[in-house]
C-alpha cells in the first residue's frame, strides 16, 4: 500500500482549455496511487456494509445474522477484495500507456465495484444490484470532477484510518476469542474427578432411519456396535422438530418454552448450562459444530466452552458465506449447470461442485478439529467435556462420499442435482415418487457417512488410549419428514419421524447391551451425565437421570420406572417449505408422550392423539373417537402442568 507521500507525488494535473473554462482540472494517478485508492474506498463501503448489516439484525429486528464471530472483519476485507479486482486492471492499463488513469474514471469504477455488497443487502431483483451501483458511481464520478484535491486529501487519510480499525477489528475477535480460550483453561480448578465426558448430535437424523432401530438398510453398523457396549433408548424423544430448543435442552434440562428460544431468538443468557457446571469442576470444555445457522455462537450453546469452532475462516468462505452478494451470486445450481455446458461442449465433465452453506463443514472436518485440539490440549491430566455437532444429513441432501457405494439412487443428471439442491423450496405437488426416493435414498446415505465418521472418532480416541476413560453419548436433535403425512423437511410438525431419534450411552459400570423400552426425553442427558460422572445432583440442570430406566435395584424383574410426560414443543418457522400445509402454520404447537400416547395440540386447539405401539407411524388419530375424551381431558391436564413447572 502507498503512503500519502507516495500518492501525493503520483499525481499529475493536466487541464484542457474546455476544463479550463468550467473551472475545472483532471487530475490523473498512478498505478501504486489507482491500487491504495481502491484499498480505502474498498475498505470504507466494507465498514458500510458491515453496519448496514449489523442494523438490520439488532435495529431492525431481525434477529441471528448466521455468520459467526469474524464477520465483523471478514465481510470489510472481502469488499476490499472485490474493489481491488477492478483496480488491478486500471493499473495495469495506467502501466501500458506509461502515465495515469483519469481520477473520475478510476474513482467510479471502484465505487461501482465497493457498492455492490451494500446494495446486494436490499430487497432488490439481482439484476437492479448494478443499475443502482452505476448511478451512484456515475453521479459520484462527476462531483469528484470538481472536488478531486479534496477527495484525494481524505481518502489518503481515511485510507490510513480504516487500515487501523481493520486491524485492530480483527485483534479483537481472533485475539480476543484466543485469550478467552486461555484464560477460561488456565483458571480452572482442580478436577475432582478423571471421566471425559463426549457428546456426539447427529442433525436431522430420525430414529426409525437407522438400523439401530430396524431400519433395514444398514445404515448404523458402528452405532450398533457402540450400543452393544452400553445402553440403547428405543423411544428417546427430542423437546423440539427443530435444532436450537432441542441443543438448548440438552445443555440445560429445561424445556424450549423455559429457554426463551425461537427462530430468531437465542438461548436466555440466565439459564445455567452443562458447561458452565463442568467447567467449575475442573473440565476442559470443547465445542466443534457444523450446523451454522442454529449451533453457532449466537445461539448461546456456546456458554461455558472455553474453546468454540462454529464458523471456518477460509478465504472461499469471505465471499460465499459473508459477502450478501456471493450469497445471492453463488448458488449450486448455476455452478451444476456451468459444469452441465461445459461438458456438452467438450465432451467431459470438469467435476465442477459447490458444496451448500449447510455444508460447509462435514462429519469429517468436525472430527479433525475436535482430534486437533484434543491433542493440542494445555494438560492432557485433565479431563474433557467435548461436544460434537455433525450435520451432514441435514438438507440440502448432497452425497457424502462419491467412492462409497450408496442404497439407492444417487444423482445422475443436471436435474436430479437441481432437486436435491433446492429441495425445501419445491413445490410439493409437482414432486415425482422418485424425486422423493432420490431425496430418501440420499439421506440415507448420509446417515451412513455419520456412522462411519462415528467409527473413524472411536478409533482414533480409542488408539490414543482415552476410550474406556470417556463417557460417550450419541444421539441427535430431531428428524426428517420425507413425505411422511404429506410433509418434508423439519421443524413443520411434532409428529414421530420428526421427534423421536436414536439415543446411546456408553461408559465405565453401564450394563453392556441394556435396552431401555421407556419412552424418555433427551432433556434428561444433563441430569444423567452428573449422575454418571458421580456428582452431587444439580438443581441448576433440570431433569433426572436415566440411570433410573437400568438402575432398577432388583435386576430385570424389578418395578418400572413411574411413566413421566414428556414436553415437545415447536414455533411457526420463517419460512414454510409445505405450501402451508403443516400443522405448524397456524402457530405454535405442543405435544406430551405419556404412557405410550402421543397427544398434539395445534394452535387452533386442534388435538391429535395416537397409540406408539399399535400405530408407530401416527396414521390413525384416534382423537376425535368418544373412547379418548377421558384420556385428551388427562392428557390435556399433563400440558398444562408441564407449561407451568417452574
Amino acid at each position: 500500500m502507498d503512503s500519502p507521500q507516495a500518492i501525493a507525488a503520483a499525481e499529475t494535473p493536466r487541464s484542457n482549455a474546455h476544463e479550463a473554462r468550467e473551472g475545472r482540472s483532471s487530475v490523473e494517478i498512478t498505478p501504486a496511487a489507482i491500487l491504495g485508492m481502491a484499498v480505502g474506498i474498498g475498505l470504507a463501503a466494507g465498514f458500510l456494509d458491515l453496519g448496514f448489516l449489523i442494523a438490520r439484525v439488532r435495529v431492525m429486528k431481525e434477529g441471528f445474522h448466521h455468520r459467526g464471530q469474524d464477520f465483523v472483519w471478514m465481510i470489510p476485507v472481502g469488499v476490499a477484495l472485490l474493489t481491488l479486482l477492478p483496480a488491478a486492471i486500471l493499473a495495469l492499463f495506467a502501466q501500458i500507456r506509461r502515465g495515469g488513469v483519469r481520477v473520475e474514471i478510476v474513482v467510479g469504477v471502484l465505487v461501482f465495484f465497493a457498492l455492490l455488497d451494500v446494495a446486494a443487502q436490499l430487497p432488490l431483483e439481482i439484476w437492479a444490484v448494478p443499475l443502482l451501483c452505476g448511478g451512484i458511481a456515475v453521479q459520484f464520478s462527476r462531483w469528484i470532477r470538481s472536488h478531486a484535491g479534496a477527495f484525494l486529501i481524505l481518502i489518503r487519510r481515511g485510507t490510513v484510518f480504516l487500515v487501523g480499525v481493520l486491524l485492530a477489528t480483527l485483534a479483537m475477535t481472533v485475539g480476543g476469542r484466543a485469550w478467552s480460550e486461555y484464560h477460561a483453561v488456565a483458571t480452572l480448578p482442580t478436577p475432582t474427578t478423571k471421566r471425559n465426558v463426549l457428546l456426539i448430535v447427529w442433525d436431522t437424523v430420525r430414529g426409525d432411519h437407522t438400523s439401530l432401530h430396524g431400519y433395514p438398510r444398514r445404515t448404523t453398523p458402528n452405532l450398533e456396535k457402540l450400543a452393544g457396549r452400553g445402553v440403547r433408548c428405543d423411544r428417546a424423544f427430542a423437546t423440539s422438530s427443530w435444532t436450537l430448543p432441542s441443543h438448548a435442552s440438552m445443555f440445560t434440562g429445561r424445556w424450549p418454552h423455559q429457554l426463551g428460544v425461537d427462530w430468531n431468538s437465542p438461548m436466555r443468557s440466565d439459564v445455567p448450562t452443562l458447561a458452565e457446571r463442568l467447567a467449575a469442576l475442573g473440565y476442559e470444555t470443547a465445542g466443534f459444530v457444523a450446523n451454522l445457522d442454529y449451533c453457532g455462537r449466537e445461539t448461546g450453546l456456546a456458554r461455558g466452552f472455553a474453546r468454540f469452532e462454529d464458523f471456518p475462516i477460509k478465504f472461499r468462505d469471505i465471499f460465499i458465506r459473508q459477502m450478501a452478494l456471493g450469497r445471492r451470486l453463488i448458488l449450486r445450481e448455476r455452478v451444476v449447470a456451468l459444469n452441465t455446458l461445459l461438458e456438452n461442449t467438450f465432451g467431459r465433465s470438469f467435476g465442477l461442485s459447490l458444496r451448500s452453506n449447510e455444508h460447509l463443514k462435514t462429519g469429517h472436518d468436525v472430527n479433525g478439529a475436535f482430534l486437533d485440539w484434543f491433542d493440542g490440549r494445555h494438560s492432557r491430566r485433565r479431563p474433557f467435556f467435548a461436544f460434537l455437532n455433525l450435520n451432514d444429513a441435514h438438507t440440502p441432501y448432497e452425497v457424502p462420499e462419491d467412492s462409497v457405494v450408496g442404497f439407492g439412487m444417487r444423482p445422475t443428471s443436471e436435474s436430479d442435482l437441481k432437486t436435491l439442491a433446492n429441495w425445501t423450496s419445491l413445490t410439493r405437488e409437482k414432486l415425482l415418487p422418485r424425486d422423493v426416493q432420490l431425496a430418501t435414498d440420499v439421506y440415507d446415505d448420509a446417515i451412513a457417512a455419520l456412522d462411519r465418521r462415528l467409527g473413524e472418532l472411536l478409533g482414533e480416541l480409542e488408539r490414543r488410549g482415552v476410550l474406556d476413560e470417556t463417557l460417550v453419548i450419541v444421539t441427535a436433535d430431531h428428524g426428517e419428514h420425507l413425505g411422511d403425512h404429506g410433509l418434508y423437511f423439519h421443524g413443520c410438525s411434532l409428529y414421530r419421524e420428526l421427534v423421536q431419534v436414536p439415543l446411546v450411552i456408553v461408559g465405565k459400570d453401564l450394563p453392556a447391551g441394556r435396552r431401555v423400552a421407556e419412552s424418555l426425553s433427551l432433556r434428561d442427558i444433563p441430569a444423567t451425565i452428573v449422575d454418571l460422572l458421580g456428582l452431587e445432583p444439580d438443581t441448576l440442570l433440570r431433569g433426572r437421570s436415566l440411570s433410573r430406566f437400568w438402575n432398577r435395584g432388583g435386576g430385570p424383574s424389578s418395578v418400572r420406572p413411574r411413566s413421566e410426560p414428556l414436553l415437545i414443543q415447536t414455533g411457526k418457522p420463517l419460512y414454510l417449505v409445505n405450501g402451508g400445509r403443516e400443522p405448524v402454520a397456524i402457530g405454535p404447537m405442543s405435544s406430551v408422550v405419556d404412557s405410550g400416547m402421543h397427544y398434539i395440540r395445534l394452535a387452533n386447539r386442534r388435538e391429535e392423539l395416537y397409540f406408539l405401539d399399535s400405530d408407530p407411524d401416527e396414521r390413525r388419530n384416534v382423537g376425535a373417537s368418544s373412547m379418548a375424551e377421558a384420556l385428551l381431558e388427562d392428557l390435556r391436564r399433563k400440558l398444562v402442568q408441564l407449561f407451568q413447572e417452574p
